[in-house]
């Protein structure tokens, strides 16, 4: 669960650099089940994470989606954000935010982990180079 959080937060601080800095995370699927994991992503975010009342986001997201765009096609002139709006509620019972102790830990083994992976660039290179011949 650490490892693949903090290979999120990857992207996370790339999309940081390009000016998203999110102030909330929200969790959907199988893995927001987990308090444990929650609070791993809170800590290694360093935000809240807050989960959905309904808790498979990809299918219901894309029946939202579906349902702005039958909308517009019956002639509406609605934003998606009024679909989210009124159709999305969180789950405020299953909130994890930052520990600030385990954020500073996570800071730590970010840098770690981000030295390893810098350091085996030449290494998954080779590798590939073996696994395609």
């Amino acid at each position: 669960m650490e490892g693949v959080t903090l290979c999120m937060n990857y992207g996370l601080r790339r999309l940081a650099e390009l000016g998203v800095k999110p102030t909330q995370m929200r969790a959907t699927g199988g893995g927001a089940k987990s308090k444990l994991w929650r609070q791993i992503m809170a800590d290694i975010f360093n935000t809240e994470v807050v989960t959905l009342k309904v808790s498979e986001g990809a299918a219901y997201g894309a029946a939202l989606q579906a349902l702005w765009c039958w909308r517009q096609q019956q002639g509406e002139k609605i934003d998606i954000s009024d679909i989210t709006d009124e159709f999305v509620e969180l789950n405020g019972n299953e909130t994890a935010r930052p520990d600030k102790k385990n954020v500073e830990v996570y800071r730590e083994l970010q840098q770690l982990q981000d030295d390893t992976s810098a350091a085996l660039r030449e290494v998954f290179a080779k590798h590939r180079k073996f696994v395609l011949r």
